[in-house]
């Protein structure tokens, strides 16, 4: 038995296999062999379900027939490698005299569309692995701390549902829409059929005090490059998210959620100032499906008492 410092036996070889296991399964995109273990425990008989559906969501969907079946997760920690961040007068940034034109930054921009796909896909895994017809209540949240600078996390979770009677689907569809919105949404014979999201980074600079001739001051203005780049970024994000939509055979996308952030890095100048605008786009395909009763109409009722 091999002992580390302060005493502590180290990792048996058993555990040291079981690593080495999880390990390429992360690698090749899926998920670690714990998790595999966890969704075959739900999967027994008599396996209390878990979720993140209020009681209101959950009576929404058992009105349409749907039981949760588990809380699934996809996670993925990116690291960004080399963005381009500077400006050149001759290129780059399409350096002017007053500001430098917007430019996306394709790097960043893949980054941020890989690693949704390795968490989409990661929860993917969790609800086939469980027989699930779909995931409701999909979402995505994006973490970045200042002790990991170049690092974001990825976290998509929602709640594994199945039809009483259903079997499993080949591949599970995906929403962002609550319980209540799915109910909803059954009654105008209209079905999910994925989540479409839409990403963009795009980087951008302006001029203070005075630089360049004096044609850039400290008053009080719009920082123009700043707004387009915000303007550019939500543009090819809602862009995408129609692509992926049309790529699903949907006719809409409903229950959109918006996320930003905006990045500061370093020019070299205190007059140069730098941001990189993120913007993320998620939203539910809606298809064709069957029409579903509607429910019934809330009544009035005053106590005579």
């Amino acid at each position: 038995m091999r002992f580390f410092r302060g005493g502590q036996p180290g990792p048996s070889p058993e555990e040291l296999q079981r690593a080495e296991r999880s390990r390429q399964l992360v690698e090749a995109g899926g998920i670690p062999l714990e998790a595999e273990e966890r969704i075959a425990r739900q999967r027994e008989a008599g396996a209390a379900f878990t979720s993140d559906l209020s009681v209101d969501e959950l009576a929404a969907l058992r009105q349409l027939g749907y039981r949760p079946l588990a809380l699934v997760m996809g996670s993925s920690m990116y690291q960004i490698g080399w963005v381009q961040a500077g400006f050149s007068r001759f290129g780059g940034l399409g350096m002017g005299w007053t500001a430098p034109e917007p430019q996306e930054n394709l790097p960043l921009t893949r980054a941020l569309s890989e690693a949704r796909h390795l968490a989409l896909g990661r929860l993917m895994r969790e609800a086939e692995g469980l027989g699930a017809e779909g995931v409701v209540g999909v979402r995505l949240v994006v973490r970045s701390w200042e002790w990991a600078q170049g690092m974001a996390e990825f976290t998509v979770f929602g709640t594994a549902v199945r039809r009483d009677g259903g079997t499993p689907a080949t591949r599970p569809f995906t929403s962002t829409l609550s319980g209540q919105d799915m109910a909803k949404l059954a009654t105008t014979g209209q079905r999910p059929l994925g989540v479409a999201l839409g990403a963009s980074a795009w980087t951008a600079m302006a001029f203070f005090g005075g630089l360049m001739g004096g044609m850039a001051t400290w008053s009080n203005q719009e920082v123009s490059s700043f707004s387009r780049a915000l303007h550019l970024a939500q543009h090819q994000s809602r862009a995408r998210m129609a692509a992926e939509a049309s790529a699903l055979g949907g006719r809409g996308v409903v229950g959109v959620e918006l996320e930003s952030h905006i990045l500061e890095y370093q020019t070299g100048s205190e007059q140069v100032q730098g941001r990189i605008v993120q913007w993320v786009a998620l939203g539910t395909v809606v298809g064709e499906g069957e029409r579903a009763a509607a429910a019934p109409a809330p009544r009035l009722v005053v106590p005579l008492s």
